[in-house]
């Protein structure tokens, strides 16, 4: 990434001296500053609550936003007196589109519906470092975020943070209680480093495609068309290095990788040490020929967990022969009930295509001991 720009201006909520950006003494209000953003400035902020209506940051490069402490330096989308109302949460915190080279650092972000940040498919090089983003991507207005309110209006497919541009990374970091996914990757190279994502999928009980840790999604604009004429849709390439990841509930996966229809191309994952724990803990797709680039999945030197004890830990499906990737010194967690008799259920996948290395399981408190994967006979998705 570019380091900061050294071009500073100063931001407090409602501005300061004569609003030029130039002091503290003289800082612009976040009015002004939605109307003065420009490329190669870096926009600091005073510890103090900011109320954020929408903050869409649109055709710049290496443009930075930082506050004094994730702790103080608070982006909020509500009035603290009026936080219980979902309905009046703002929609959205930080938006990018076509913007390169963004770093957003050391600021807390909290209560807002579809997101609390957004790059799009054409937003590359993000930094995302020393976040605390709480209680963003709500699908329904409703009046506590923690009950179970009616759907006044649907959001489509919510996260704390979507990350759809390609070289995308978050380090440093905290998502939590979102609503549906913590955070949703569409591009390649991503990376999610020293970070935690907890306490998804939280919003209305019961609903449906809601609640990963993180989810590996179908980039919505950029696609490439194969010889035959059909439309191929990119899908995000994730490395997970060094995270805690738990849902804290059993309706969906710590990761899912696994998102296959005829017009996308395979998602990829890489995680390493990590701990990884959801209703299922990874679900992964594998392809040993990507159209671009030598990106391959891999899962090392994790602790992978399942909440639901029908669940496998680890669902791969599609993984096709050919692929330096690895199954290799993890340790898989089952409940005492767990119901199949591996860690690792198998889905559509080439014999022996799969190498797995020094991998050791548990059930309940027991030791296993025997490392096995088995074939999924009926390979509809589990959260179906």
């Amino acid at each position: 990434m570019y380091p900061p720009s050294p071009i500073a201006k100063y931001v407090t909520p409602h501005g300061t001296g004569d609003h030029s950006g130039s002091s503290w003494t003289n800082a612009y209000s976040i009015q002004d500053l939605k109307h003065r953003l420009a490329s190669f400035t870096s926009f600091y902020f005073i510890d103090s609550t900011f109320l954020i209506d929408s903050f869409v940051v649109r055709d710049f490069v290496n443009i930075a936003f930082i506050g004094k402490s994730n702790a103080n330096t608070i982006f909020e989308g509500i009035l603290p007196e009026d936080k219980e109302d979902i309905s009046n949460w703002s929609m959205r915190c930080f938006e990018l589109v076509n913007t390169n080279f963004c770093v957003i650092k050391d600021l807390q972000i909290r209560r807002f519906r579809p997101y609390g940040i957004k790059t799009d498919s054409y937003s590359n090089y993000f930094t995302g470092d020393n976040l605390y983003v709480d209680s963003c991507g709500w699908a329904a207005w409703g009046n506590s975020p923690y009950g179970s309110p009616l759907p006044i209006q649907m959001i489509p497919s919510p996260a704390g943070i979507k990350l759809f541009g390609d070289y995308g990374t978050l380090r440093n970091s905290t998502v939590q209680r979102t609503g549906w996914d913590g955070v949703q990757v569409a591009g390649y190279n991503v990376l999610i480093e020293s970070s935690s994502i907890d306490s998804t999928g939280i919003d209305i009980p019961g609903a449906d495609h809601q609640g990963d840790g993180i989810h590996v999604f179908r980039n919505p604009d950029i696609y490439y068309t194969m010889e035959s004429g059909q439309r191929i849709y990119k899908a995000g390439r994730l490395t997970v290095n060094n995270c805690y990841i738990n849902t804290n509930f059993p309706k969906k996966s710590g990761i899912e990788a696994g998102f296959i229809e005829g017009d996308v191309e395979k998602p990829l994952l890489r995680v390493y040490y990590s701990f990884v724990a959801g209703g299922k803990g990874i679900g992964i797709t594998q392809n040993a020929n990507p159209m671009n680039g030598d990106f391959y999945s891999t899962i090392e030197n994790c602790t992978i967990v399942n909440l639901a004890f029908n669940h496998w830990p680890l669902r791969i499906e599609n993984w096709d022969a050919g692929t330096n990737g690895k199954i290799k010194n993890n340790i898989f967690l089952c409940p005492v009930d767990y119901s199949h008799n591996c860690p690792v259920g198998e889905c559509n996948t080439l014999p022996l295509a799969v190498t797995y290395e020094d991998n050791r399981w548990k059930k309940g408190n027991d030791w296993q001991p025997i490392f096995c994967s088995e074939p999924i006979l009926n390979c509809i998705s589990e959260e179906d």
